[in-house]
């Protein structure tokens, strides 16, 4: 019974928040609906299904994971209960706290610069090539599959300049705003997901064609006769997802000869509930939090780390070190409670976690509205009728996706800030106009 008004409160919630963004306008809210379509997959379908076949902690019961970590069964309700407030508090955050600007000004045009997008994505690429080449990684070895070495989690020279594979997507982005021609596009799209591929940058090629979906969902004028078309590529784009993800290791390592090609081994529903599991981490967390009679805190200091990644090593050394691992880090690895021989899984929480961790509960709920707080002022300010306000929604849209998924803040810093660099370059450089409403 508690369970069912569980359930039915989170219905709720997601039913209102929907309704909300629909009736206020969905691309004119693009962050909430992005990020509102996640949370209702990742907070509440997703569990929800676990809940419901019994999964009792998060790797399950396959042979091989059979008693490894905490038996989360009799947390659900909390997480699920926790989790719906937490977001109705998002939601509230997000559209009864900031206010509706009206935009009466003329709409700015940018003109667009193919030759300058086409250069920033040459720039960027190749700073991401020439940093591996500088650290002696042979990239024609890795792809042949004939080198011991892989390029996944190899900073090379510094991660910087690795860091310039984020600003790719957005030059992939403004190529495509700037009307690139398609083939070109492709190409680039094409070297840009082999290179992803190589650097086990999974989530990037996922980032970068969700971003091109938008724009061009934007763009589109429906008709019964063009829902064929948009079907075919929805079913493309959902075979690619599924590809990556069940191809990953081999295409790491270069053994493309290893590649399982059958949608029928795919086994999707099993393998999207797995990739959207990781509340169920959070689950566990909340557990930590609520069976230990003394469990630790960060107090948020795990938030500002973007701050210590930010030091060059050239300059500050191996000082850095003594921060590592952030104090978050070793709380996650004690609520997971797993054999020694377990110590690093890769296993990620979401980012309402890392708020549990800052200060329980309290903080999560106050974390939650704050973010919808924020979020709303950033989406407000911005006209989506204006192609350089749309393109830096579906910028932060891709940042927030990784944020939202991976938890770690520091990293959603990073990305967003090598996300934004190209896009401040090409529209501080590119002319302009306006035009009457």
């Amino acid at each position: 019974m508690k369970m069912s008004l569980i359930i039915g409160f989170n219905i709720l919630v997601y039913a209102f928040g929907f309704f909300m963004a629909y009736g206020k306008g969905l691309w004119k809210n693009l962050i909430f609906t992005f990020s509102w379509l996640l949370y209702s997959i990742y907070y509440f379908l997703t569990p929800w299904y676990f809940y419901s076949i019994g999964r009792s902690s998060i790797w399950g019961d396959d042979v091989g994971y059979q008693g490894v970590g905490e038996n989360i069964s009799d947390y659900y309700d909390e997480g699920l209960l926790y989790y719906g407030i937490a977001n109705l508090l998002f939601l509230l955050g997000f559209f009864f706290i900031t206010k509706e600007k009206k935009f009466d000004k003329p709409i700015v045009i940018h003109k667009d610069n193919k030759n300058l997008a086409l250069v920033l994505f040459i720039i960027c690429t190749g700073l991401v090539i020439v940093n591996f080449l500088l650290s002696g990684i042979d990239l024609l070895d890795i792809v042949r599959g004939s080198s011991d070495e892989n390029l996944f989690g190899a900073s090379g020279a510094t991660n910087y300049l690795k860091n310039f594979a984020d600003s790719m997507i957005t030059c992939i982005i403004i190529c495509y705003v700037a009307k690139v021609d398609k083939r070109t596009l492709l190409v680039l799209v094409l070297v840009s997901f082999f290179l992803f591929a190589l650097m086990g940058f999974r989530y990037r090629i996922i980032m970068t064609i969700l971003a091109l979906l938008l724009l061009a969902i934007y763009n589109y004028k429906f008709s019964i006769r063009q829902i064929i078309r948009p079907a075919i590529i929805g079913i493309a784009v959902l075979y690619f997802f599924v590809f990556i993800t069940v191809n990953r290791y081999p295409l790491i390592i270069g053994a493309f000869d290893e590649f399982e090609y059958n949608p029928a081994q795919f086994e999707v529903v099993e393998l999207m509930t797995e990739q959207t599991r990781g509340m169920l981490d959070d689950i566990n967390i909340i557990k930590y939090y609520e069976t230990r009679e003394t469990p630790r805190y960060d107090y948020g200091v795990t938030f500002g780390y973007f701050l210590i990644r930010a030091l060059p090593r050239a300059i500050v050394g191996d000082w850095k070190d003594q921060f590592y691992p952030p104090p978050a880090f070793p709380i996650v690895d004690e609520a997971y409670n797993l054999p020694p021989v377990w110590a690093v899984t890769g296993e990620a929480p979401l980012h309402y976690a890392y708020f549990m961790i800052a200060g329980n509960i309290g903080f999560l709920f106050i974390g939650a509205f704050v973010v919808g707080l924020v979020l709303g002022l950033v989406s407000r300010g911005r006209d989506i009728r204006i192609t350089r306000d749309r393109v830096f929604l579906v910028i932060l849209t891709m940042a927030l996706f990784m944020w939202f998924t991976r938890g770690f803040f520091p990293q959603f810093v990073d990305n967003l800030i090598f996300l934004l660099i190209p896009y401040f370059i090409y529209y501080s450089l590119v002319s302009k106009k306006y035009a009457e409403q």
